[in-house]
């Protein structure tokens, strides 16, 4: 046994060892002796002796594969979250070096300077225009001059560690970032976050503008007093209704002095911090006529009636407490005016219950951090919280001004803040708004505006309000930046009616847009191609049974650029049926071309399936009768894409908003888009020079021989007459007419009157403006494109003719004949229009007499009896919208 253990060692030294020192021989045979457990082992054994150790030997080596296998993993995890740990904190880092890099020092001067700004209008050559107008003007007082129950009520419910922090609150960054988890909305912005963002940075919600609020709050900590720190708060926290600070709110909710506000009305107005729209200390509502005098007295709020707003047209009980309003000296005569002519609402200002609950919860607050005792508290709860509006400031009314005021705010709000919000920044945010207005263009506007003697028939209305009223606008079409606009004359109050912006009847300025632009650019007719403009001979049984009338001699042929030029109805209804198969597809592509125009206000029942509510008609779309009509400002821009080669660009009236320190806050991107080729807009600018130089418009032109191009318009014997016309420089429309759907003080309808001199009165005026305007601008012509040439034409058959007059013409179009026809007179080449009917003009309206609009044809005049003239009932009476009847008399 003993030599067979021997023998047994040996082998096993042999096939373990690979080294022939003794030591480690005796070293490895001791550590196979203790693990084979046994000595005395039999000779039969041996074999499952030597089996184990080979089980022995795989064993030991596969966990050690493993542990390498496993420790390697384990490395490469560490390794991937120590780079990650790094990559993330490299971004961070980057992130916050990248918010911080054009940070500025933050001293109490300019952080003073900031609260007393004061957002400023500037003219397009830099000079002040005005500065935003506000009822509840920011007005800065010193902290000793608010109530003490206002800085412990803000404190207690926007910042309750106020005096405990250095900047930011670490526990309620946790908390809101909790709350954001978890779906609910929480603000973590201490009191000197918020100064950071009223008065350094924004609203905007992203990490950059937190990160530097952040910094800028340790910033002010660091460089201010606690107190320094709550007083710039508290004067320019916004507490709704275009307010900001606590003396705007005290005078603008309760009418007192920020010092005077008890604990139950500073609580109310710390409380409207959370959501200004909906915790606002009062809302409006409705008269009910029960109200008493001093139910109203100092609650009266005045609201402009227009189409876009939700205001219900006034009722009788409204109308009933208007006259009592009036008599009890609540309201001055031009108010009184307003309202009972329907141009503006009147309501009331009632408490706002949310803000009562709101006003609640910040009492609690401060009972509960003990800035108030249990007594105060239960009285304050039972205070009876009164509004009183301050005396509103009286202002006269500047078109521009209110239009740049909406338009700022439209745009502050695609910004992605809420109205209140961007009201806010307009009225108190120091913006610094560069309009497109040009100052001597303006003031040559309103020269002529003060000049009374411009209106024919110039009286005071029984609202107050002189009438006939009037419009003009004037635009660089290369740019479509508005240079000046007046949107009604000697207007008293704010945010009046505009008329620049409200829409009229066009009356003839339609046709151009809708049926001759699109005709010449079919490249199939030309300005040579010849119509009659005798009544009937229409193509469409639609339009047969319209039968409209000739507003010319009705006695022959004559050419499409004599057509224009002379307004003639039946020509355009001739072209428009050209213009597609059948009746609907030709109103398809006078309703396209009108909207690629820009115009907006167009009844199409194709897409609102009315079908007593449209224009998608011949008499609307041909002779300009539309259901709402189009405002001088649209119509101006459709005319300035003709004179700009085809392209339409969006009108603006300002081109940049920046921030008090010059940030850009709004860059003017207006959309271009083109309507047709440049080719198409050169000749219809031939055509339209033809209206000023052998049309209607001869009173247009300039006295400088400036080339204009442009047409004139009215309705129904003559109560809107329009012209609208361009140079090579600018595009401008004038309007006149009274104001539609008037009431005098008893409540009835005032009935508008026929315009003195129709569509001439109008382009008078306008000569007289364009001409101050064009005095030093040197004397050149419309820029013509490539492939465009020039030859003569007869103007009544359209033939080519040695002696008529140059008519542009596209390359590949030309007169389809050689004229024959003799030259009537001089007057055919150059013609003045007195707007006088001519010919065979039976008096019947262009929609077939249809006062009421209800878009049925009128049947053929078989008889040739003359029909009534509308004298009484073509009234546009506001709120029913129903248009003024296109007039085939006068239609020009």
């Amino acid at each position: 046994m003993k030599n067979d253990n021997n023998n047994d060692n040996k082998i096993r030294k042999k096939r373990v060892s690979s080294s022939n020192s003794q030591s480690k021989s005796t070293v490895r045979k001791s550590s196979y002796t203790r693990s084979s457990g046994s000595s005395s082992s039999s000779k039969s054994s041996r074999g499952s002796s030597t089996v184990k150790t080979s089980n022995v030997k795989r064993k030991r080596r596969v966990p050690s594969r493993r542990k390498k296998r496993k420790f390697s993993k384990t490395k490469i995890a560490f390794s991937v979250f120590f780079a990650g740990i790094i990559i993330s904190f490299s971004i961070i880092l980057a992130v916050i070096f990248s918010s911080l890099r054009d940070v500025k020092p933050v001293t109490l001067a300019d952080l003073n300077k900031r609260t007393y700004v004061t957002t400023t209008l500037l003219y397009s050559n830099g000079e002040k225009m005005s500065t935003a107008p506000s009822i509840g003007k920011k007005t800065p007082v010193p902290l000793s001059k608010m109530s003490p129950y206002l800085k412990k009520a803000i404190v207690s419910i926007e910042d309750e560690r106020f005096y405990e922090h250095h900047g930011f609150d670490f526990k309620g960054l946790v908390r809101s970032g909790v709350m954001t988890l978890l779906g609910k909305r929480q603000g973590g912005s201490t009191i000197t976050m918020q100064v950071s963002k009223m008065l350094l940075t924004s609203t905007e919600q992203t990490i950059d503008r937190k990160i530097r609020d952040l910094y800028y709050s340790t910033e002010l900590e660091k460089k201010l007093t606690k107190e320094q720190i709550l007083e710039l708060y508290l004067n320019n926290f916004f507490v709704g209704k275009g307010l900001s600070g606590a003396e705007a709110g005290a005078r603008g909710y309760f009418d007192k002095s920020a010092k005077d506000l008890t604990l139950a009305e500073s609580a109310l107005l710390a409380g409207s911090t959370k959501n200004p729209a909906a915790y606002s200390a009062y809302k409006s509502d409705k008269l009910d006529g029960t109200e008493s005098k001093e139910d109203l007295d100092h609650r009266i709020l005045t609201f402009v009636n227009t189409k876009d707003d939700s205001f219900d047209d006034p009722s009788e009980t409204e109308l009933k407490m208007i006259d009592k309003l009036y008599n009890w000296g609540l309201i001055n005569e031009g108010v009184y005016k307003q309202a009972k002519s329907g141009a503006i609402v009147i309501r009331k200002a009632v408490n706002n219950p949310k803000a009562k609950e709101r006003q609640e919860t910040v009492l609690g607050k401060m009972k509960e951090l003990g800035y108030i005792t249990q007594k105060e508290y239960t009285e304050a709860l039972s205070e009876k919280i009164v509004i009183k509006l301050p005396e509103e400031s009286k202002k006269v009314s500047n078109s521009v001004e209110d239009l740049v005021e909406s338009e700022v705010i439209s745009s502050l709000m695609e910004q992605g803040n809420t109205r209140e919000e961007s009201e806010n920044m307009y009225y108190n945010g120091g913006l610094i708004i560069n309009t497109t207005i040009d100052p001597k263009i303006q003031e040559a506007i309103e020269s002529e505006y003060n000049n009374s003697s411009n209106f024919p028939g110039n009286i005071l209305g029984p609202d107050g309000v002189y009438q006939p009223q009037s419009a003009t606008v004037i635009i660089d079409y290369k740019t479509g930046q508005i240079k000046g606009l007046v949107g009604g004359r000697n207007i008293s109050g704010r945010k009046t009616l505009n008329r620049a912006t409200t829409p009229r009847q066009p009356g003839s300025t339609i046709k151009p847009l809708a049926i001759y632009t699109p005709a010449i650019d079919t490249l199939s007719i030309t300005q040579a191609t010849a119509f009659s403009d005798a009544r009937g001979g229409y193509r469409f049984e639609e339009n047969r049974k319209w039968n409209p009338k000739t507003t010319t001699n009705g006695s022959g042929s004559m050419s499409l650029r004599l057509g224009l030029a002379k307004s003639s109805n039946t020509v355009a209804v001739k072209v428009a049926e050209l213009l597609g198969n059948s009746y609907d597809e030709s109103v398809d592509i006078m309703i396209d071309y009108l909207k690629n125009f820009g115009i907006t206000s167009l009844a199409d029942n194709k897409a609102t399936s009315d079908s007593n509510n449209t224009d998608r008609r011949f008499p609307a779309l041909t002779l300009g009768g539309l259901t709402y009509g189009i405002s001088p400002l649209q119509l101006t821009t459709a005319y300035g894409a003709l004179a700009n080669g085809g392209q339409y660009i969006e009108p603006t009236i300002f081109t940049s908003i920046k921030s008090f320190d010059d940030q850009s806050i709004v860059q003017s991107n207006p959309e271009k888009k083109r309507v047709v080729d440049p080719q198409v807009a050169y000749v219809m600018t031939d055509m339209l020079k033809a209206v000023i130089t052998e049309g209607t418009a001869g009173k247009a032109a300039l006295p400088n021989k400036m080339p204009t191009a442009g047409k004139t318009g009215t309705t129904n014997s003559s109560k809107e007459a329009w012209f609208v016309g361009y140079t090579p420089y600018y595009v401008a429309a004038t309007y006149i007419a009274d104001d539609a759907g008037v009431r005098t003080p008893d409540g009835k309808i005032v009935k508008t009157r026929n315009i003195g001199g129709g569509s001439s009165s109008s382009a008078i005026l306008w000569q007289k403006i364009m001409s101050k305007i064009h005095k030093n601008l040197k004397v050149k012509d419309f820029e013509k494109p490539d492939k465009i040439y020039f030859t003569k034409i007869n103007l009544r058959d359209g033939g080519a003719s040695s002696y008529g007059v140059n008519a542009a013409f596209i390359d590949g179009t030309s007169a389809d004949r050689v004229s024959t026809a003799p030259i009537e007179s001089k007057k055919e080449y150059n013609h003045e229009s007195e707007n006088k009917p001519s010919g065979n003009n039976d008096g019947n309206s262009g929609d077939g007499n249809n006062s009421n609009n209800d878009n049925k044809p009128a049947q053929p005049d078989n008889n040739n009896k003359p029909a009534q003239p509308d004298n009484n009932n073509n009234q546009n009476n506001a709120g029913n919208n129903k248009p003024t009847q296109p007039d085939n008399n006068n239609n020009q």
